[in-house]
């Protein structure tokens, strides 16, 4: 058994394809396959079962499996004993980003990077599908480590690190209706047409929570997946929204408002798979990503 079929294996266990295990492990379909197929020769047993394009672990496979992360956890742990001894950690970490990162600097988290860690190889990786898409990244291995918006305090498979909790506030063109009202209730906005991100996106979900959570619906007119966008079309009185406070950083021709007294913040947190440990260049990266976190608006 070679390292190189266990790698390969694990790839195209957590993708559950030969095409996106290889591209993972940054080879060759024919070699991810070839690899996988002498180490199931090598066992005597079958891995995976193949029917057309869909690839399942077997029994076997999902015996191994655990066996395979040790094995490979292991061997990271000894290059990571052996660089200590020189002082230095290298590696590289794929880190999954939102597409407002909010009170978390990143410029200073990667300029800390390079200055402690020049061997640390960061390759960001910024959300098109929202928290969900990227807790399942963080649960294959496709992200070592994300910033996600989870409503929910754990999640299977991925540990949560809380970072902060941003206020939301409703946004709508200084030329809207609800100008004239001294103070804005929950209930005054569901006959509106709103603006939001997509389902799966954690602030989408901690809004639509919200109005579950008073027995309301309301009709999200267009979906959009960056904060700009809907500042612009509510800026053009498009429709009103609820979004992170730090989000607006130009109010012009926006009123910022509270709804009555609802409190609902939009949570981020750091993410990272139960099922493999962080390598050494992981633990700097959330290290320096915890540092920089401060208070927003």
């Amino acid at each position: 058994m070679q390292l190189f079929q266990v790698e390969y294996f694990v790839a195209v266990a957590e993708t559950l394809s030969f095409t996106k295990g290889a591209r993972r492990a940054n080879v060759v379909q024919s070699a991810a396959s070839a690899a996988v197929h002498r180490l199931e020769r090598e066992l005597g047993c079958e891995l995976f079962e193949r029917k057309g394009r869909t690839v399942r672990l077997t029994t076997a496979g999902t015996a191994l499996l655990p066996h395979a992360y040790a094995l490979l956890n292991e061997v990271r742990a000894a290059r990571d004993a052996v660089d200590a001894t020189r002082g230095v950690i290298r590696g590289e970490v794929t880190f999954g980003t939102l597409v407002h990162p909010g009170p978390i600097d990143l410029l200073k988290v990667l300029a800390q990077l390079r200055h402690e860690h020049d061997g640390v190889v960061v390759k960001l990786r910024q959300t098109i599908r929202g928290t969900a898409s990227s807790l399942d990244e963080v649960r294959d291995g496709t992200l070592d480590l994300a910033l996600v918006s989870s409503a929910q305090p754990s999640v299977p498979g991925v540990h949560l690190t809380h970072l902060y909790a941003e206020p939301f506030v409703l946004i709508h063109s200084e030329r809207h209706p609800l100008g004239a009202r001294p103070a804005v209730e929950l209930t005054d906005t569901v006959t509106e047409a709103f603006i939001d991100f997509p389902q799966g996106w954690g602030n989408r979900g901690a809004i639509d929570a919200l109005f579950a959570e008073h027995g309301l619906d309301r009709r999200v007119r267009t979906e959009v997946v960056a904060f700009d966008m809907a500042l612009e079309l509510v800026r053009s009185d498009l429709g009103i929204a609820f979004v992170p406070r730090s989000t607006v950083t130009d109010a012009t021709g926006i009123r910022v408002r509270a709804v009555g007294d609802a409190d609902v913040r939009w949570p981020v947190q750091l993410a990272r798979s139960t099922a493999r440990s962080l390598s050494a260049a992981g633990r700097v990266v959330s290290q320096a990503v915890l540092s920089h976190v401060h208070d927003g608006p």
